[in-house]
């Protein structure tokens, strides 16, 4: 369960809030529910950013560019919401985006640089789970529930690349190429 943390002004709460305080936090108000995913989502998008600009395989790249993408309408489609909701909740957003709270420094090699998005996006799922769970309101349940499903196929297609830089490996290759005869071809991408 998620347990209460002090908190001086919503603006630099939600908007400096990191993993640690993310995930402690208890909404008191719908108001509070969107402004912590708000936040969630801010900080997928800066990790996947600097992810995909310290990368240096196109293919990684493409992926982080792309589920970075993912997170920005997240983040618009949440702040859309929010603004049919709330009175002038506009005035209580901070949308600045935290990069000085990345790992530093960001991991080097592909397969950690991966490795932390991978992370990301399971502390991402999580939270939204988290989040679901206390609310009463089942449109804001089913949308945190959609964020939810949106990180899983976020880990999916994470996963994926991991198995496709395995794959690119010599030694892994010729693994592939040596089965390629025992799996019918409908089942291999």
């Amino acid at each position: 369960m998620l347990a209460p943390y002090g908190r001086t002004n919503q603006l630099t709460t939600y908007g400096g809030a990191r993993r640690d305080g993310m995930a402690t936090a208890v909404p008191k108000s719908e108001s509070d529910i969107f402004l912590m995913a708000i936040a969630k989502e801010k900080e997928s998008y800066a990790h996947l950013a600097a992810a995909a600009r310290a990368s240096t395989c196109p293919k990684a790249r493409r992926l982080y560019n792309q589920l970075a993408l993912d997170e920005l309408k997240h983040l618009l489609t949440l702040v859309s919401v929010m603004d049919g909701l709330a009175a002038d909740c506009l005035a209580q957003l901070d949308l600045t985006f935290p990069f000085e709270h990345l790992p530093d420094p960001l991991p080097r090699s592909e397969e950690s640089i991966l490795q932390s998005t991978v992370a990301e996006a399971q502390r991402s799922r999580q939270f939204f789970g988290q989040l679901a769970e206390g609310v009463d309101r089942e449109e804001l349940a089913v949308l945190l529930d959609i964020l939810r499903a949106e990180e899983e196929d976020h880990l999916a297609r994470l996963r994926s690349l991991y198995y496709g830089l395995e794959a690119d490996r010599p030694v892994v290759a010729k693994w592939l190429r040596s089965i390629r005869r025992l799996v019918p071809t409908g089942y291999l991408h």
